[in-house]
């Protein structure tokens, strides 16, 4: 390619930025639909590839209760929620999640209820195990952690901005707990958890209303 034409390198790279198209937000599912998908797992005599374990459905099994706690405790605040009500373009939230994450129980319903703030919003979940290339493209620190969500402008599919895979400040202790030297990694996953019933959803309604705000100011561009 001639290097005396720098919009063609410009289109080039937009073009390969483009990680998210239509064809990926149709594969994508509803939250009623994953929530049924979960509710199969559990329900499932016979689980299948990594449910098949024993640890990891009875894990599910507790997410499962994790989530409807979300559902029937969050409250969104009021600055959040004016936030979405004011929105005048339509945004796709896509979520990278698995019914197996524990981060994805509380995060995921909590993203979902923000979500629904708004009817501008068009709420999708991914599969990340179906769909490592997208999840690839949006690791954090080398990761494939999840939840990961990705705001988009509907109209042309323009990445507006990214959270995930936990709040920040849980983020900051979870690599604390890690670097422990005595770490044990049984009783990390209980502190992980108690800090998010303790909190529901409260850091994340505070991160995403800066945001949301961000978003909408990119999004005018």
């Amino acid at each position: 390619m001639p290097s005396g034409h720098p919009e063609i390198h410009l289109y080039l790279q937009l073009q390969m930025a483009q990680v998210i198209t239509q064809a990926v937000i149709d594969k994508g599912i509803t939250f009623a639909q994953y929530l049924d998908l979960t509710k199969s797992i559990i329900e499932s005599s016979f689980p299948k590839g990594l449910y098949a374990k024993e640890s990891t459905f009875r894990y599910t099994h507790s997410n499962w209760e994790r989530i409807h706690k979300v559902l029937q405790n969050t409250v969104i605040s009021q600055r959040l929620y004016n936030q979405l009500s004011e929105l005048k373009e339509e945004w796709v939230w896509m979520v990278l999640s698995e019914p197996w994450c524990g981060d994805a129980s509380w995060g995921v319903p909590a993203l979902y209820l923000i979500a629904n703030c708004s009817d501008k919003i068009d709420f999708r979940i991914l599969l990340r195990d179906a769909h490592m290339d997208i999840m690839e493209a949006y690791q954090t620190n080398g990761g494939n952690s999840i939840p990961k969500m990705i705001c988009l402008r509907k109209s042309d599919l323009k990445e507006l901005g990214t959270w995930g895979p936990r709040p920040a400040v849980l983020q900051e202790l979870v690599m604390k707990w890690k670097s422990e030297p005595n770490a044990d990694f049984k009783e990390n996953v209980r502190l992980l958890h108690a800090w998010y019933e303790a909190d529901m959803s409260r850091a994340i309604d505070e991160e995403l209303t800066v945001l949301v705000k961000q978003w909408k100011e990119k999004s005018s561009i």
